[in-house]
């Protein structure tokens, strides 16, 4: 009997651990896009428009806390200093809110600055 009792519950761990995994996740992915589709929206209303904003969000788990990412493209950072109020009233309890620097290129200053040098 017990031997049926072990066998029964390794089996209904090894086929419902990782269908409760997967359903677990699933929740979260979708509590992530519900959260980006917000700000991402709030953005937009208060830019009258698309911009050249990015919002990514990453899940919250119960060892991390979720993220909300926020970036411009270089030289449009200055996008994001009026709507942080706005994403911070958006952003619910348990995730960050982080701007992202712009990245400049790796091979130099990006095609402005090379024509500012050469106008100077």
């Amino acid at each position: 009997m017990v031997e049926v009792l072990v066998v029964l519950t390794t089996l209904g761990g090894v086929l419902l651990g990782p269908l409760g995994w997967v359903f677990w996740r699933d929740r979260r992915e979708a509590r992530a896009l519900a959260v980006r589709a917000d700000i991402q929206h709030a953005v937009r209303r208060a830019l009258k428009g698309d911009s050249l904003v990015s919002v990514e969000v990453t899940s919250k788990t119960p060892w991390r806390a979720g993220r909300v990412l926020l970036s411009a493209p270089a030289d449009w950072e200055w996008l994001l200093a009026p709507l942080l109020d706005t994403v911070l009233g958006r952003v619910p309890p348990g995730y960050e809110v982080v701007l992202r620097p712009s990245q400049r290129s790796a091979f130099g200053p990006g095609p402005r600055a090379r024509a500012f040098s050469r106008a100077a």
